[in-house]
């Protein structure tokens, strides 16, 4: 499953690209949010999406945020379906989840590509729904795949049973790559938004 990428700082760029997704009848969007400490990328704000007709979609909400904890409360304001947070900056992930969860929303935890899948904490494995594994460096698009994440994935899989995301990176071809090393889904940028996509029976409907 392949779900489109939207990572901007202008809102009329989010409202131009949420009324092309609807117009190829697409039902997801994941929605990256950064704030310009956590990496260079800066985005505009979960609140800000209120403006848009975001709430048309099944919406995953994906935070390159210092202490993505903080930022719970206003995510859940748009409705998503997943709220995914890195875990480099994250206080406790324990309570990431929980906090999560307490809206009644799914949680997941994501990693950078230098981030061993090891430090996640065990003892939240069977609480998270899902983990994102990040194939290019964070805040980035556009960027090469980087291989290191399907030994990362492999590994993962013997210990993990949900959904294992990728996310950069992501073509037809290293589709196949991080599919056959165990991933259930991937999300598209900069692939997505050229049209490499199109038509394709992998995407989301």
């Amino acid at each position: 499953m392949i779900t489109p990428i939207i990572m901007e700082v202008d809102i009329v760029e989010v409202e131009r690209k949420l009324g092309l997704l609807t117009e190829q009848g697409q039902k997801r969007v994941h929605m990256d949010i950064g704030d310009g400490m956590f990496s260079e990328f800066y985005s505009i704000a979960p609140m800000d999406l209120l403006e848009t007709n975001i709430s048309k979609f099944e919406t995953d909400i994906h935070l390159l945020v210092d202490d993505p904890t903080e930022y719970v409360e206003e995510s859940v304001s748009i409705k998503p379906v997943r709220i995914i947070g890195q875990i480099e900056r994250m206080g406790s992930q324990n309570v990431f989840l929980e906090t999560v969860a307490g809206y009644g929303i799914s949680g997941g935890l994501a990693l950078k590509i230098e981030t061993s899948f090891e430090e996640i904490e065990r003892e939240v494995l069977g609480k998270c729904k899902t983990i994102l594994l990040l194939a290019i460096p964070a805040g980035t698009t556009g960027s090469p795949f980087d291989p290191r994440v399907l030994d990362k994935i492999r590994k993962l899989r013997k210990i993990y049973q949900g959904s294992i995301l990728i996310d950069g990176g992501i073509n037809k071809e290293t589709y196949k790559m991080i599919t056959d090393a165990g991933a259930s889904e991937a999300g598209a940028d900069s692939a997505w938004w050229r049209g490499e996509w199109e038509n394709s029976d992998t995407v989301t409907q």
